[in-house]
């Protein structure tokens, strides 16, 4: 009897489940705004997503901090057959151009990034909001050619498409935030200029930055581009072999694959919702992580393993782990952006300062706003700065309850697929 219900349960919740395309993207790229890097780097690049029968118009996806393409896939292919005729364009920035992806193609990408030399990249100071914003204009013009184009962000990827929507309206025709909203991140001149004291150290400024005295990229709290690549690595190597041991060096304790490889992003284990996912569990020992109490959360580390070694068990939350472990590597683009541009964050946190131009200013067409109700912005409320954004424009604000920042564009059901489906069908009645 009571396999008899786990069977039916499973094929309920796989009839729950969304269509999704099921074909191959295409990796492309664009030329961007020139720089000094020159023409070979001044480049961004996008998966892209083909749209079921005639073209009606392009989603432009945007990802967050330390975000990359394959962020939006799961969403992606559901999303192109929920709205038939939209294409999705899940947008890189040009930094992942910069990333050496060639140890994915060798025996051991573990291996060939822990041994990774980082490049001299003086030209990335540059790479600042203004450098982003003709690189995002190049890609919506080449989308318009053949249709409207809707701009969508997650995380601080929306405060990158909300300010986008400030810089050029009339190119767009609706604009969607996912758990982000325009000033996510805020700073003053000062700050923006001199830096600030955090509670975790100081951060640098732009004074900083052009002097060399920080890295262009980047490289704080252990979020530094041989940390992304490793990361990445273990992903890879975890999807191709699972229930294979963890090579050394890992993890500090015995374990499969997919277990090192989860439960560093896992929502019970990651010290910062930021990069919280909900997979499941590890069975093995535990205790609470006094890095996550520091920072306001509770979540737990791992001991030790229960037996042998640590392993990993899908419970039934929102991400399915093996689908996520595919998505988090890709030969082509991975999940992360590995040498996220220093000045775009400033920029962003300082838009007034950095490029003063922007201001406020009414949307010809509404927004969408989609929180997470375990993430970000979980409360309608959350997303206040957008009408201080864009006055008199109106504003539809859903939080998608259970669901953490991640979930959002990862989640087995695509709770976030419906809401933008028919945001995009009143496209054409906008028009």
């Amino acid at each position: 009897m009571r396999l008899g219900l786990v069977l039916l349960s499973s094929l309920a919740i796989g009839l729950a489940q969304p269509v999704r395309w099921p074909g191959e993207p295409q990796y492309i790229s664009f030329p961007g705004a020139p720089t000094a890097a020159g023409p070979g780097l001044d480049r961004s690049y996008a998966l892209a997503f083909p749209q079921e029968g005639g073209l009606r118009g392009t989603v432009v996806f945007v990802p967050g901090f330390l975000g990359g393409a394959t962020n939006f896939e799961a969403l992606a292919r559901r999303l192109v057959t929920a709205a038939p005729g939209y294409r999705v364009w899940a947008w890189d920035r040009r930094a992942n151009g910069l990333e050496d992806r060639r140890g994915f193609l060798t025996e051991d990408p573990w291996a060939y990034y822990r041994a990774y030399r980082l490049p001299e990249l003086p030209f990335l100071k540059d790479w600042g909001l203004a450098v982003h914003l003709e690189d995002l204009e190049r890609i919506v013009d080449q989308a318009r050619t053949e249709g409207p184009v809707v701009l969508a962000g997650h995380s601080l990827g929306a405060s990158l498409a909300a300010l986008f929507a400030l810089y050029r309206p009339e190119k767009l025709q609706g604009l969607i935030l996912l758990d982000g909203a325009p000033r996510l991140v805020s700073v003053g001149a000062e700050a923006y200029l001199e830096g600030v004291q955090g509670p975790l150290g100081r951060l640098p400024g732009l004074n900083d930055l052009l002097a060399g005295r920080t890295p262009p990229y980047v490289a704080a709290f252990g979020l530094d581009p041989v940390g992304l690549a490793l990361a990445e690595a273990q992903a890879y190597m975890a999807a191709q072999a699972p229930e294979a041991d963890a090579p050394p060096g890992w993890v500090p304790f015995r374990s499969s694959r997919l277990a090192a490889a989860l439960y560093r992003v896992d929502d019970r284990y990651a010290p910062s919702p930021i990069f919280a996912v909900s997979l499941g569990q590890a069975v093995a020992r535990e205790g609470l992580s006094l890095l996550g109490l520091l920072g306001g959360n509770r979540v737990y580390t791992i001991r030790g393993p229960r037996g042998r070694r640590v392993e990993w068990r899908d419970t039934g939350e929102a991400t399915d782990p093996m689908e996520f472990i595919r998505l988090y590597a890709n030969p082509l683009t991975g999940f992360s952006e590995w040498f996220f541009p220093y000045r775009l964050l400033l920029d962003i946190a300082a838009f007034e300062v950095a490029l003063p131009g922007l201001r406020p200013r009414p949307l010809p067409y509404p927004v969408l706003a989609l929180g997470a109700g375990r993430g970000l912005l979980p409360r309608a409320e959350d997303f206040r700065s957008t009408a201080e954004f864009f006055p008199n424009t109106p504003l539809e604000v859903r939080v998608l309850p259970g669901l953490t920042h991640l979930d959002l564009l990862t989640s087995r059901n695509g709770e976030a697929v419906g809401p933008i489906a028919a945001y995009l069908g009143g496209v054409r009645s906008r028009q």
